[in-house]
């Protein structure tokens, strides 16, 4: 049967494979916008958890644990209106916490740089910066300790008595994993306060699937009109209600398969220049907008079947009676007023495209 319908509809000719075409179109970018919304709310999420380290020290943050010590001092700084974190540690023995991307504490007279400062210190003159930082540069951060791959992010080794004397010095014997339950102005990792930032990009999530819908139901309905004679001339051979609705659900479910599967190769493209538009003020590690396995199964299976609904509600009357088509007259064409749907479904997806 499903052979069968797959024949049925290229057999229009040059329209029919074109109507295929547009779906497969209209499925691939709205599947890839999707994806790569999705991925975003999640980047979101990872690049907030790779900071709460810098909120060790504040109150109520951190638990005793059997460990020496660390001393701690964190600030910010700021250099030409770029904010820059700099945390001032001293250990107090060997088993003493180490922040993350970090092998080890550097001693006193080292400190390590994120990649992004790294680089600003070797192109800006030590007076304007470098002179901040006491010691020299040991190392880089790893990326697991920054949200971004702009972040400014300092470790500075110092002695107990140094770090001692600094503003709100204070020992600890963990690094945060979280963000603490309260924060005044020294949640330096609080990260995007992101609520209302992820319930905009959730909701966009949601509507990018709606043009597609519309687009694969307008697409149906406009050709409708010599498909139901065809139809009705099946109903009148013997064919079963469940028979004719696989044959006029298969066209756009097997179009919108093969959009989704190119819209998974859309979202692969787009994954660098998502990274890339700064949704926090930052921009994302590539590795960060990636999807759960929940969020690609989901997609791959919803896409289809939703498809294949609308195609099978644009077309249910051809399967209410066998006569019910051939009895009427010639429909009349589809009136200018049903393409706006289409133009409407169209210029959403154009608009997220060019602006997301």
């Amino acid at each position: 049967m499903i052979a069968f319908s797959l024949r049925l509809a290229v057999s229009g000719g040059r329209e029919a494979v074109a109507r295929l075409m547009t779906i497969v179109a209209a499925v691939a970018i709205g599947v890839g916008l999707l994806l790569s919304t999705l991925a975003s709310v999640d980047a979101i999420d990872r690049a907030n958890q790779r900071q709460f380290w810098m909120n060790t020290g504040v109150k109520g943050g951190t638990v005793a644990a059997p460990v020496d010590p660390l001393w701690w001092s964190a600030r910010m700084d700021y250099y030409r209106g770029r904010a820059v974190f700099r945390a001032e540690v001293a250990a107090t023995g060997p088993t003493s916490p180490v922040p993350p991307g970090l092998s080890a504490l550097p001693p006193p007279g080292e400190y390590y740089a994120s990649p992004a400062l790294a680089k600003l210190l070797g192109t800006t003159p030590a007076v304007e910066l470098g002179d901040r930082f006491p010691g020299r540069l040991a190392g880089t951060l790893g990326d697991d300790a920054l949200p971004s791959p702009d972040t400014l992010a300092v470790v500075v080794g110092r002695t107990v008595d140094e770090v001692r004397a600094l503003p709100r010095a204070t020992t600890v014997t963990t690094v945060a994993t979280e963000l603490p339950a309260v924060c005044d102005n020294d949640c330096y990792g609080a990260g995007v306060h992101d609520d209302a930032l992820v319930l905009v990009l959730t909701v966009v999530a949601g509507a990018l699937i709606f043009p597609v819908l519309v687009f694969i139901g307008t697409a149906t309905r406009l050709s409708a009109a010599t498909r139901e004679q065809r139809y009705a001339a099946m109903r009148l051979v013997g064919a079963t209600p469940g028979q004719v609705s696989v044959i006029s659900a298969v066209e756009s479910t097997v179009a919108a398969v093969v959009g989704t599967v190119l819209g998974f190769g859309t979202y692969a493209a787009l994954r660098p220049v998502v990274a890339e538009v700064p949704f926090t003020g930052d921009r994302f590690f590539a590795g960060d907008v990636s999807l759960s396995p929940a969020q690609a199964v989901g997609v791959a299976l919803a896409v289809p079947l939703a498809a294949a609904l609308a195609a099978r509600f644009a077309l249910r009357r051809v399967v209410i009676s066998p006569l019910g088509v051939s009895r009427r007259v010639t429909p009349k064409p589809p009136s200018p007023w049903r393409l706006v749907p289409l133009v409407a479904g169209l210029g959403e997806l154009g608009y997220f495209a060019v602006n997301h």
